[in-house]
């Protein structure tokens, strides 16, 4: 059987990229553009038409490349990798001291299949650059560490870092301790978020909340303090200027309203921050980025 064609006003046509079969295919007009056909053609649904099926496969291009980005380019990628993929170019060292018997190790990893070249910077807490860019070349899965009191000295007072690297899927923490009395806790180096939790509130020592504001305009951010139950406690909205850091307890940012009956604390922004917490009793410390 041949193919049948409606006739416009432009004689017979046959949509371009539809390929040849045994199907009957019926151009009804060039607005509709629909494709009916007699029996099953690969890739082709009933009633689909040309536009649909166009987007359809447009679709299905979008995602491959996506996937190849996070599985090839990317090999390891943990969490959200949809998310991150566009967000760890840049991985966010929140908190660094060096300081009063304090010291900093720094460290990032390359667990992709490719070498990477990038770079560290260091700000204070009212987020000016400190000096110029450290550069770090990592191999195929590999690592580079450093003390931020050794190697880097002559940076000033440095409140956190950022790596910067043109390459998805690069990973780091750093391990702030007390070289008098062992005290010691690690923070996962993070991407820019719009949302989180701090998972713990600590009552019978303390609990210290930060925020980093990744942007370039000031960070409207709620904060919201919750029980166990679920009920909301405390709701604070604070304001993060530009690349500043902040950092208090969390009963006095939620001050006078009392958090007593709050386990958890659940955050929102209008603009990406790096948040972490620590929570503190005795000589017991520990924290952990928000997640």
């Amino acid at each position: 059987m041949g193919m049948e064609f409606g006739i416009g006003n432009k004689g017979m046509m046959r949509p371009k990229g539809i390929p040849c079969g045994t199907g009957n295919f019926l151009l009804k007009s060039r607005s509709e553009k629909k494709l009916l056909f007699s029996d099953n053609h690969p890739g082709l649904e009933p009633n689909e038409t040309y536009k649909e099926y166009k987007m359809k496969y447009l679709n299905y291009l979008v995602i491959f490349v996506i996937t190849g980005l996070v599985f090839t380019t990317s090999p390891v990628i943990a969490g959200d990798a949809f998310s991150e993929l566009f967000s760890q170019t840049k991985i966010y060292y929140s908190h660094i001291a060096v300081s009063d018997g304090w010291e900093t190790e720094v460290a990032v990893i390359n667990p992709t299949a490719k070498t990477v070249s990038g770079n560290f910077t260091f700000y204070d807490m009212s987020g000016n650059q400190l000096g110029g860019v450290f550069p770090v070349t990592l191999i195929a899965n590999g690592r580079y560490q450093a003390e931020v009191g050794v190697v880097f000295a002559n940076r000033g007072s440095v409140e956190y870092m950022i790596f910067t690297a043109p390459t998805y899927g690069l990973k780091g923490y750093s391990k702030f301790y007390n070289n008098h009395d062992g005290i010691r806790a690690s923070i996962m180096a993070s991407a820019p978020q719009t949302s989180g939790l701090f998972t713990k509130l600590d009552h019978e020592g303390w609990t210290g909340i930060a925020f980093v504001n990744t942007s370039s305009v000031a960070a409207m951010i709620t904060l919201t303090a919750y029980s166990d139950a679920g009920e909301a406690k405390a709701i604070e909205v604070m304001s993060v200027k530009a690349g500043e850091k902040v950092v208090d307890v969390a009963k006095n940012i939620f001050a006078p309203q009392s958090i007593s009956g709050a386990s958890y604390v659940r955050f929102t922004s209008d603009q990406g921050v790096v948040g972490f917490f620590l929570n503190g009793y005795g000589d017991k410390l520990d924290g952990s980025k928000a997640l």
